[in-house]
């Protein structure tokens, strides 16, 4: 009798909790499509208090479509109820699908998929606005994910994921993506021109080499492809083809400033590459100021042609002036070498403008701005300039000082 008893008494437990659990899903439910998203909360929270729940695919469909409402919703109050919830309700949903193996609740699951898909694409525009590239190319691909579920293949949208993730430096998920693209044949030129950079980022110049060639075959005409071409060759020192390449680019489209100065950043490298005669480096310097000029007159805000040019200037003098001090030291000729100083110091006071310049330009938050400031450091020490090296350096130690001590410390 006391058995029959016990198990009556967990008949009745069991049937309590299990309506208990049922009063706080429908209370939920219905509480959601009212709106009240507070009280849906407290309803879905009372749910999850009973561990077997958690095993349960309609809990983890409530739960997506809260988080869902919250996303969706403009009360701040609603907003303030989760964090993320648009990444909280793809969790939740991978969930309900992996426990709804018998598709009872396919057909919700689909239709909040519709509205993710949606959402995820949403807050990875947001997400590339603000400049966090490794999240928008996480819910650029999960958009497009969501788009193969429904048996799509949404080209655009992993396109978006590719480039996010190359912006971010995640050249292996990068590298994958553009090569799914291809396999996809997605019309679009650039793909070719960012897996050939991703391959010399990864230090395969022979692969790189094949894309780019693949890329030119398919679009014979388009700039960007000739362009990162060129840049295989000046990466590899072929700056032979490099140069012609980069003129060949320039005849098409003689009002690029970027053609400019890639033209210029070719002869640059010739011109500081000790394989070359002098007078082959001399001339690679005059084409060097020539293309970067050009650059400049073409986009007179344009940083890189900016700061190069000043670094040019200042490395032709730096080349200079350490010929002379060779020269002194073999021939103990000091009339010469005061003719040789007005040559490199002329050099460097043609640096300095466009070196103030580039400083100017960038915001001391700038990632350029440390390399421009020790650039300046250097030019007003060698020029002997007191005032604007005393003046450099305290901005220097402003910004810089930490890092120097620390270096100081481990001396």
């Amino acid at each position: 009798m006391k058995r029959i008893l016990f198990v009556l008494i967990v008949i009745l437990v069991s049937a309590s909790i299990a309506s208990a659990q049922g009063r706080d899903m429908r209370r939920a439910n219905r509480q959601l499509n009212r709106g009240n998203l507070d009280q849906a909360k407290e309803h879905i929270e009372a749910v999850m208090e009973y561990e077997e729940m958690l095993e349960d695919a309609e809990l983890w469909v409530l739960k997506a479509k809260f988080y869902i409402e919250v996303a969706l919703s403009e009360d701040p109050e609603y907003r303030e109820l989760a964090d993320n919830p648009v990444s909280k309700a793809d969790e939740a949903l991978k969930k309900a699908e992996e426990l709804d193996t018998d598709n009872q609740h396919l057909l919700e699951i689909q239709q909040s998929m519709l509205i993710m898909s949606e959402l995820v694409f949403n807050e990875g525009v947001e997400a590339y606005n603000r400049e966090d590239m490794g999240a928008a190319s996480g819910f650029f691909y999960r958009a497009y994910e969501y788009s193969e579920s429904f048996g799509s293949k949404d080209t655009t949208t992993l396109y978006n994921a590719a480039l996010a993730a190359e912006l971010n430096h995640d050249w292996d998920k990068s590298m994958n993506m553009y090569k799914e693209l291809r396999k996809l044949e997605y019309d679009q030129p650039y793909i070719y021109s960012s897996l050939a950079s991703i391959s010399l980022h990864m230090g395969d110049t022979l692969q790189g080499t094949r894309y780019i060639q693949e890329g030119r075959e398919l679009y014979p005409e388009n700039l960007d492809l000739i362009f990162t071409e060129a840049n295989i060759h000046i990466f590899t020192g072929d700056v032979e083809e490099a140069d012609r390449i980069l003129n060949l680019a320039i005849d098409r489209d003689p009002e690029n400033p970027g053609l400019y100065f890639a033209l210029g950043a070719n002869y640059d490298r010739m011109a500081q590459d000790s394989v070359y005669s002098a007078e082959d480096r001399q001339f690679a310097f005059e084409q060097a100021v020539e293309a970067y000029d050009k650059a400049l007159e073409l986009d007179p805000e344009y940083f890189d042609a900016v700061y190069n040019l000043g670094a040019l200037y200042f490395n032709e003098g730096l080349t200079k002036f350490e010929l002379a001090e060779e020269r002194l030291r073999a021939t103990q000729d000091f009339q010469q070498y005061q003719e040789d100083e007005k040559e490199f110091r002329e050099n460097w006071m043609e640096a300095q403008p466009y070196l103030e310049r580039a400083k100017d330009m960038l915001d001391e938050d700038d990632p350029n701005y440390r390399t421009v400031i020790i650039s300046l450091v250097e030019l007003y020490a060698r020029t002997n300039q007191q005032d604007k090296l005393q003046e450099i350096e305290e901005v220097f130690m402003k910004y810089f000082g930490d890092e120097v001590e620390e270096l100081q410390e481990q001396e």
